[in-house]
């Protein structure tokens, strides 16, 4: 997952959120939580990210980009489920 100087979110106590990714220090990468009438999805690595990504800033995806796997639908599926 590329990752740029992306936030963490801080939810308080019994929060009416999901985590739906958490980065190695356990800090949330990834929420969906009820807003107005409907649910915002935020995260902080881009899911979104294609292989040009990593090849304009000189790097490698050592386990290469796989959209089959692909958090970012997981988000956006989550994020607009049940409205």
């Amino acid at each position: 997952m590329y990752f740029q100087d992306g936030p963490f979110f801080v939810l308080d106590k019994g929060a009416d959120a999901s985590v739906l990714a958490r980065y190695d220090n356990g800090t949330a990468a990834a929420v969906v939580a009820p807003y107005g009438k409907g649910r915002v999805g935020v995260v902080g690595p881009h899911p979104e990210a294609d292989t040009s990504w990593y090849s304009d800033a000189g790097l490698r995806n050592p386990d290469g980009v796989r959209f089959d796997l692909d958090l970012g639908h997981d988000l956006v599926e989550e994020t607009v489920s049940g409205l």
